[in-house]
């Protein structure tokens, strides 16, 4: 080891590792205890804090790593679990499909500010498949990560929409309004709900309560 080595690390005879007598553990709980009072005093990951400060004390880079790793994994599914536990974590993904032209469609999500608050936007332009298609839905099923049972569709074209995510094993919500199709029923017999007009407050009251 040569004298810069020594200079760059707090203690321990070998650069690889940690020194692990009673003065090296010591130091170790010590900053571990600060560490961990840092990180929950200010939010901070802790690998900002953890990997450094483990380099600084004599681990390689790649066991820092590994460490903070080994550390950070269970504390954060534990932060997870309680933090669903309290209800505090959204579980629910928001995601647009659309028989529309990507260009026109784009822009008005962009105009009306609807872009930044969807987890998605599938466009049957760009992905070459126009609803009622069963493959759009699967798409859109991939794509958030979710199974049909825990899916839901909102539409106010009963072919398009209800029956089109229905062959994905989708459940539909039916909204009748002045935009659906002429010879479209007012309650879809192919929906789980129906509502006359845009009724956003039912919607959400019976996704809330269902």
């Amino acid at each position: 080891m040569t004298e810069n080595d020594g200079q760059d690390r707090l203690f321990g005879p070998n650069p690889s590792g940690l020194d692990e007598s009673p003065h090296g553990m010591m130091v170790l709980v010590i900053v571990g205890m600060i560490v961990g009072l840092l990180s929950g005093m200010f939010g901070i990951g802790g690998g900002t804090v953890i990997v450094p400060v483990l380099v600084w004390l004599g681990l390689s880079q790649r066991h820092a790593a590994a460490t903070s790793m080994l550390a950070i994994v269970p504390t954060s599914i534990s932060g997870v679990i309680s933090y669903a536990h309290n209800g505090n974590v959204d579980w629910v993904a928001a995601a647009l499909l659309s028989n529309a032209q990507s260009c026109y469609a784009r822009a008005e999500l962009e105009m009306t500010g609807l872009a930044g608050v969807l987890d998605d936007v599938i466009i049957s332009s760009e992905e070459k498949i126009r609803k009622p298609a069963r493959d759009l839905y699967m798409l859109a099923l991939d794509r958030e990560f979710v199974t049909a049972k825990h899916a839901l569709m909102v539409g106010n074209d009963e072919q398009n929409d209800i029956v089109g995510a229905r062959t994905a094993g989708i459940d539909g919500v039916y909204f009748r309004t002045e935009i659906s199709p002429a010879d479209d029923p007012e309650t879809s017999s192919y929906a789980v709900r129906s509502f006359t007009g845009a009724d956003y407050e039912g919607l959400l009251d019976y996704v809330l309560n269902a």
